[in-house]
C-alpha cells in the first residue's frame, strides 16, 4: 500500500489507468460464432496491454486463456455503429468487461509478468511528413492524427502528453532536431516537464499509407525502430507498441 501510494502521489507523472480490463471492437454480428470471436480478440487486446513480454501470442498460458475467452468474461453489451463510420449493417460494437481477478490469478500462478494501472507519462515529439511539409504535430489541425493517437494510446495503456510548442520551445528546437543524431537538445528542452521518459517519432505520408520512424529516451538508454507504411491507426499502434515493450519490462511486477 505504501508503495503504490508513493508512486500515485509522489509522482506527478504517475497515472492510475482505468478500464484496462475493458475494451471495445467490432464484432461482425451478433451470432454465436461472431461473438465467440469477438470475445477472443477483445481477450488479446486486454492482455497485450498488461502482460510483460514481446510476444504475447507465444506464451502458453495466454494460449490457454484465449482458447477459453468466454470464461473470463464479466460482462459484454452490444451498441448500434453509425452508417457512416461502418458499411456492414450486421457489425456491432461491442463492449466486452473481464474479470480482472480471475486473469490476474492465471497469470501470477503461471509466473507471468503483469503491468500494474500505475504507469509514467511519456512525452511525445511528433514530426509529420506530408507532401513535403514536415511540421510539429498539432491537435488543432491535424484531429485524424489527434483521434488515432489517442486511441493507441488507450489501446496500449500508455499515458502521454506533448510539448506545448511555446514561443521559447520553438526557438529552442527544430523538427530537424527531433530525430537527429545528437539528442541532448531534445532532451534538454524535455526536462520541463519532468517525466520519465521521452518518445520522438516522424510519420510519413506515403500515398495511401504511412511509415514510422521512432526513438525512445528512457533511463539513461535510446531504443529505436522502424513501421512500414500502414494505415494511419495501425502506424501509431506500432509506435506506442514500443514505448509499452520497453516501459513494461522496466515498471511491470516480476514473476
Amino acid at each position: 500500500f505504501l508503495l503504490v501510494t508513493c508512486v500515485c502521489f509522489g509522482n506527478a507523472w504517475a497515472l492510475e489507468i482505468k478500464d484496462l480490463y475493458e475494451i471495445e471492437l467490432i464484432a461482425r454480428s451478433q451470432s454465436p460464432a461472431d461473438q465467440e470471436t469477438a470475445i477472443k480478440q477483445a481477450l488479446y487486446g486486454v492482455l497485450s496491454r498488461v502482460v510483460v513480454a514481446e510476444d504475447i501470442s507465444a506464451i502458453p498460458a495466454v494460449q490457454q486463456m484465449l482458447n477459453g475467452a468466454s470464461h473470463y468474461v464479466k460482462q459484454f453489451q452490444y451498441s448500434l455503429i453509425a452508417a457512416d463510420e461502418y458499411s456492414d449493417s450486421d457489425a456491432r460494437l461491442m463492449r466486452v468487461e473481464f474479470d480482472e481477478d480471475q486473469l490476474l490469478e492465471v497469470l501470477r500462478n503461471s509466473h507471468v509478468g503483469i503491468w500494474s494501472e500505475i504507469r509514467p507519462q511519456t512525452l511525445v515529439w511528433l514530426v509529420v511528413d506530408e507532401e513535403g511539409q514536415r511540421q510539429f504535430y498539432n491537435p488543432d489541425t491535424m484531429p485524424e492524427i489527434e483521434s488515432a493517437l489517442s486511441l493507441a494510446s488507450k489501446i496500449k495503456g500508455v499515458p502521454v502528453i506533448f510539448p506545448m510548442l511555446d514561443l521559447e520551445e520553438q526557438q529552442r528546437i527544430s523538427v530537424s532536431e527531433v530525430l537527429g543524431a545528437d539528442s541532448r537538445n531534445l532532451l534538454n528542452v524535455s526536462a520541463r516537464y519532468e517525466v520519465p521518459a521521452v518518445m520522438a517519432g516522424r510519420m510519413v505520408k506515403k500515398d495511401q499509407c504511412w511509415q514510422g520512424e521512432w526513438a525512445f529516451y528512457f533511463d539513461g538508454r535510446i531504443k529505436q525502430w522502424n513501421t512500414g507504411c500502414l494505415a494511419l491507426k495501425a502506424a501509431l499502434l506500432e509506435g506506442l507498441q514500443g514505448a509499452y515493450n520497453v516501459l513494461s519490462h522496466y515498471y511491470g511486477i516480476k514473476p
